[in-house]
């Protein structure tokens, strides 16, 4: 009787094989980009309301559009680790699928 070799857990395809879409992100991506989120949603806010009530700086016309270019700074910072992760995958992937 033959019994079938059991598959060790690295031979596994890849979760974008298995039809799972799903994306790890680095922690620095998470650091850079949640702090970028945070901006952009209170420099459109300051855009498009008026919080001079709340403090004087907040009555300036730039306050608004600094928080979004530090945003837009925040955002392009977190877009990196993203792009090494992705590329080191790739590079993993068809580092493993070369032939010996």
């Amino acid at each position: 009787m033959k019994t079938e070799p059991t598959p060790h857990p690295t031979d596994s395809p890849p979760a974008a094989a298995q039809g799972s879409a799903r994306i790890l992100l680095p922690l620095s991506a998470w650091l850079l980009g949640l702090p970028g989120l945070v901006c952009l949603a209170a420099g459109i806010a300051l855009v498009a309301g008026d919080f001079g009530g709340i403090h004087p700086i907040l009555a300036e016309p730039g306050t608004g559009l600094a928080l979004i270019v530090s945003a837009i700074a925040l955002l392009g910072s977190a877009a990196f680790p993203v792009a090494l992760a992705h590329l080191a995958r790739r590079d993993a992937a068809a580092r493993d699928s070369a032939p010996q």
